[in-house]
Parts: structure tokens; sequence; C-alpha cells
């Protein structure tokens, strides 16, 4: 009986640690309870819609990006005739020399029969790139592939050039020491055995020299489109992704010599309702993520932004936009709602881009203070 403790002591000492999720919600931030509004308040911003649908127009939107590029704030976005995806998607570009006032969209790219789906910009040597997706008829099929233009001015551009295989609808982010990380999704024939399509490039200009990072998911079936969302912590020593699934909440994965490898991702507690996240960090280096984070799928009836002081546990939250939305123009995978947010920092300000019910595109601009 004498050895009863020391043993259990001992049992205790040689027990795994059990590791934390790499990101966690505050418990009872949200009210799930409360599919309205989750209990939030609503920061303040101001709102302007820069393309509503018309029975005159082409009747879907979606796949907002920004970028500020010589002073100007920039949005790019995917623009069909009526069904999401389908022949005929183009490109159309904005911009904003104030964050208020906002030129009339213009046809960036996207011939007549094509599938064109916006995916971001890069800026590099007073050079401004945009990237798009085309697809060869369908998402994930073979052919699909990253293009890219780019642009001394933002009016001139140059012929397109692929850059590489997958469905993107984001382009390059930075990670420590200038390296470029691209995530997207794998197409088939790889679709059978992968999902998120990582690179990384230390080539400034996002053109080139993008190396495969492989990364593996723990449950093929729990992941469809993945659109990887990023932000980074410990001033850059740790870069995390985010990941869209099937579960309920979002998975994660964590690289800490930049962007080499990447752990399993994980299941975090961090609601979504299956969609896109839009991920990053603030001035100060905290994080953010919006999402539409609910517990019912494809439920896009508001959007939340969540913060983080050290990019590990969110523990303020509120709501971007909640009002309710109906579509006017039916369409093939189109659905109510403030949808596939894409945000970032400029002056003073916090924008968030976002689609409306997949067919008008909006853009909230927040005082930077209240994020404080």
């Amino acid at each position: 009986m004498r050895f009863t403790i020391p043993l259990l002591l001992l049992a205790l000492t040689a027990a795994p640690a059990v590791a934390d999720p790499p990101i966690q919600l505050a418990d009872d931030l949200l009210d799930l309870q409360q599919p309205d509004g989750l209990g939030l308040e609503t920061i303040e911003g101001t709102q302007t819609l820069l393309y509503k649908a018309t029975e005159k127009t082409h009747k879907f939107c979606h796949h907002a990006n920004l970028v500020v590029f010589q002073q100007r704030l920039f949005m790019i976005w995917s623009n069909g005739l009526v069904d999401e995806d389908s022949p005929g998607q183009r490109i159309l570009m904005s911009w904003s020399s104030d964050g208020d006032t906002w030129k009339s969209p213009l046809w960036l790219t996207g011939e007549k029969n094509e599938i064109c789906v916006a995916a971001g910009f890069h800026v590099y040597d007073e050079t401004l790139v945009a990237y798009f997706t085309v697809t060869g008829g369908t998402n994930f099929h073979p052919d699909t592939a990253l293009y890219a233009i780019h642009s001394r001015d933002g009016v001139h551009w140059s012929d397109r050039q692929r850059i590489t295989s997958g469905f993107y609808i984001e382009g390059p982010r930075p990670l420590a020491n200038g390296r470029l990380l691209l995530a997207g999704e794998y197409v088939d024939p790889s679709r059978t055995e992968r999902r998120m399509r990582i690179l990384t490039s230390d080539d400034p200009s996002g053109l080139g020299s993008w190396k495969e990072v492989p990364i593996t998911p723990p449950d093929l079936m729990v992941f469809g489109y993945t659109e990887p969302g990023l932000f980074l912590t410990n001033k850059g020593k740790q870069a995390t992704l985010l990941f869209r699934n099937y579960s309920g909440t979002l998975y994660a994965s964590t690289s800490r010599d930049n962007g080499d490898t990447w752990s399993v991702p994980e299941k975090t507690n961090y609601p979504d309702s299956t969609a896109r996240i839009a991920a990053g960090n603030l001035p100060s280096g905290g994080a953010y993520i919006i999402n539409n984070a609910s517990a019912l799928q494809f439920d896009r009836r508001q959007l939340v932004i969540g913060l983080s002081r050290d990019g590990l546990l969110f523990d303020r939250a509120f709501l971007v936009r909640s009002e309710p939305t109906s579509m006017r123009f039916e369409g093939k995978h189109k659905l109510d709602g403030w949808q596939y947010p894409h945000a970032l920092t400029w002056k003073r300000y916090f924008y968030v881009a976002y689609t409306i019910n997949k067919e008008d595109v909006g853009i909230t601009r927040i005082p930077l203070r209240r994020l404080r």
C-alpha cells in the first residue's frame, strides 16, 4: 500500500499534456440560442452600396476583394448573368480615393463564354496585380487555374498570365520576411486525396516560383471548399490558417517555420455556417475573424467580427451587418444574407467588403478606434 501514492504521482507526471487548440472562442461570447443577433451589439460603421443588381444588369455578384494601391482603395468581385459560376461570369472593379465615394464599376477581365472568379490582389514595386480563377466549366475541373494581370496605374492592364492550377478566391498573403502564401483548393483528380492547396513563394512579385506545401486534413469528408483565411501572431513567428468545413465550427492549422510546414488541421469551438472567412491582423498586431458565425449550415443572416489580442483567445465580438435581406432575383446557388467578407485597414478605418444575397456588393467602414 505504501507504493500507491508515488505510483499514482508517477502516472500523472508521465501522462501526455493535452494541447490547446490553435484558436479558441471565449465561453458565452456568442449566444447560439439567439440565432438573430447572437446576443451581440452592432459595431459603429457607415455603409456604402457599390453595385445593385437590376432587371437590366448582371444579377450575380460574389467574391469581393480589397487592396490599397497608390492612395486608392480598390475592390474587385465576380459578376455573373444570373447563376453562380456560370458562362459569361466576368470580373468588375471599382475604386475610391477617400473610402466613401466609389467609381462606377468597370469591366476588368473575362471573355464572353468564360467563367471567371475574382481572387484578390497583390502590390509590389508600384505594381498592382489582380488575380482571377478561370474554371474549366466547373470549379474543380482539371483545367481550372489561377491567372493574373498587372498594372502600374490601376487603369491600363497587361495580358493575362497563368499562375498555377487550382481554384482560388483570394490572392497572396504576406508571411514573415516577405514570403508570400497562396491558399486555395485542389482540383480534380487531386481532390480524391486532398482539399486545401497551400503554396509559398519568395518572389516578391507574386507572379512565380510557387512551391507546394503539404497539409493533411484529418478527414477528407469534413471538408468541401476550404477557402483558407490567414492571420499572424507572436510578431509574425506563427501563422494560423482557418478552414471552412461541414462540422459547424472552424478548423485551424499553424506554422512556426514561415510556412514551410503546417500542423494537421484541428477542430476549434469557433462557430461557422460553412462560408468564406476573412481573417487578418489589425495595426496593433491583434487578430480578427469575420464570418457567418452560426450553428446552422449556410445561415448567412449576419456577419460577425471576432477580435483577439494574442491570436489565440477571441474574447470580443460585434455584429458588422445583420439586417434582414431578401433576394430579388432567383439564381443557381444563390441565398439570402451578408456573405463572403474581405477586409483591410486603411488610414483611420477598417473596411469590410461583402456581397448581399449574392447579387449586390457593399462595404462597411468602421473607425479603427472601435476595434481597440
